[in-house]
């Protein structure tokens, strides 16, 4: 009988933690420390606004920024290696040198962003927007692009997906 209720028991509680809904807000010390010390590894700072900021150098490796708002930020030579950025806001931010290597990308608004010389390899590009962004030398060797709009994007000296580097505007 109490073997019963013991299989019982865990069968609930396993129940019960595959549909939990994980918290996806960020903690405040979380975002102290990124204001104090420009890093943050592993964090989640899923919906953050740090529009109009200046975050030169930010290094948040391995965190999660789903959402997040960096339009009109300053993230020249950022570290967002093995990030999740998924549907986060670049409008007019300044990414230049920064790097975006592995990062998970997926349907990102790069509107009129500068990504000069920024390293984008590997990373998940689906669905991104890149409309009137400036990636002159940037390196987008093997990366997925599916779908992702460049309308008016400046190109020129980027490598591509497959290694070839674009030579026109």
């Amino acid at each position: 009988m109490a073997k019963m209720k013991f299989k019982i028991l865990i069968t609930a509680l396993l129940f019960s933690l595959a549909f939990a809904t994980p918290v996806v807000a960020y903690t405040k010390w979380q975002l102290r420390i990124l204001k104090r010390t420009k890093e943050c590894f592993f964090c989640n700072l899923s919906d953050i606004n740090l529009r109009d900021s200046n975050y030169q150098k930010i290094n948040v490796t391995g965190s999660v920024l789903q959402n997040a708002d960096f339009s009109g930020t300053n993230l020249e030579e950022a570290n967002f290696t093995n990030t999740d950025l998924t549907g986060s806001k670049f409008e007019s931010a300044n990414l230049q040198e920064a790097n975006l290597q592995r990062s998970i990308l997926k349907s990102t608004n790069f509107w009129g962003a500068n990504l000069q010389e920024a390293n984008l390899r590997g990373a998940d590009l689906t669905e991104a927007i890149f409309w009137n962004a400036d990636l002159r030398g940037a390196d987008l060797r093997d990366t997925d692009i599916s779908n992702a709009s460049f309308i008016d994007a400046q190109l020129k000296g980027a490598i591509l997906p497959d290694g070839s580097v674009y030579q026109y505007r």
